[in-house]
């Protein structure tokens, strides 16, 4: 029985299949698992999205509206004999239960954030779903970090009863996804201290941005105030950077400092600052975010002080740009 469902309702059931700028992404919610409703729910009305697998979203951190598509279904192994006009509502009065339930803290899509083309359709006669409609998500306008919840509700049917368990669609993201790139090599590396062999020694400052965590730049004579810094040709927006420990001597790890930036070499802006920081183990890569959204040429580490030798390491930075 359950292949003759998986015939009858092959609904492109354009569940959540994302659509961005003509392209189709697939996601968590790209596909319908067919559930056979032969027995159990012949003639009833229901939404293939309503499943906790089929209603997470994949959202990008993107100015290009995000598409996602509602419909309802048939269930069983029958047709309608007639139109079925179906109809839905944005219920985020049902958020607060789902997050007692489950133990979560979703909080509402803002209002500016999406837009439905419609919020009813038709189940033809003789057909087994209803025509898709779109929600359009404006992902801008939603913050890094919070999680979101829009619920959808297959509210009526015209004639045909809604099924009372799978009425209603839990669309949720818990974050974000931010594309990033690394253009750490896009700019050029200066330092105040240099390693007393010179830059092209093999832990001279270019070990510090070869992309390579089996080197490092080592510099002796430490003293408090020391830099180290990129500066690009055209001014780039720079959200996270990155520090990998040495492979030795915990000692020499930065421990307090700042990052910061310019557009002149002269007037710094202050976009993170650590005190008293440890790295845990050797070798160790660890991520800093910023809330930086300006564009600046300079980008420079300032070292207020490391774990007490009088010399400096670090494995790698790096620079990440979100876009």
């Amino acid at each position: 029985m359950s292949v003759i469902m998986n015939i009858k309702n092959n609904f492109l059931r354009v569940v959540g299949v994302m659509t961005i700028a003509g392209f189709i992404l697939s996601s968590s919610v790209s596909c319908v698992e067919d559930v056979d409703y032969a027995v159990d729910s012949e003639g009833l009305i229901y939404m293939a999205q309503a499943s906790d697998s089929k209603s997470y979203l994949e959202l990008f951190d993107i100015d290009t509206i995000q598409d996602i598509f509602i419909g309802a279904s048939y269930g069983g192994l029958k047709y309608p004999d007639s139109d079925l006009s179906v109809k839905f509502a944005v219920d985020e009065s049902l958020i607060t239960a789902y997050n007692l339930e489950n133990g979560t803290n979703y909080i509402a899509f803002p209002q500016s954030s999406y837009s439905i083309s419609s919020l009813e359709s038709l189940i033809k006669a003789g057909a087994s779903n209803s025509d898709p409609l779109k929600i359009m998500i404006t992902a801008k306008a939603l913050q890094i970090g919070k999680s979101y919840m829009l619920p959808v509700k297959l509210i009526s049917a015209g004639s045909s009863a809604v099924h009372p368990d799978r009425n209603t669609a839990y669309f949720r993201i818990d974050s974000l996804i931010r594309r990033e790139r690394d253009v750490t090599n896009l700019g050029a590396l200066s330092v105040s201290h240099e390693n007393n062999g010179g830059a092209g020694h093999g832990e001279g400052s270019p070990k510090l941005v070869d992309n390579n965590l089996g080197t490092k730049y080592l510099t002796q004579g430490y003293t408090s105030g020391m830099w180290f810094q990129i500066k690009y040709n055209t001014p780039q927006v720079i959200g996270a950077y990155t520090f990998t420990s040495g492979n030795d001597a915990s000692d020499r790890d930065p421990k307090t400092w700042r990052f910061e930036a310019s557009n002149d070499g002269n007037t710094w802006t202050v976009l993170d600052n650590k005190v008293e920081y440890f790295f845990s183990d050797r070798n160790q890569t660890r991520r800093f975010e910023t809330t930086n959204t300006t564009p600046y040429t300079y980008y420079r580490v300032t070292l207020v002080s490391n774990n007490g030798a009088s010399l400096f390491q670090m494995s790698e930075w790096r620079l990440i740009q979100y876009y």
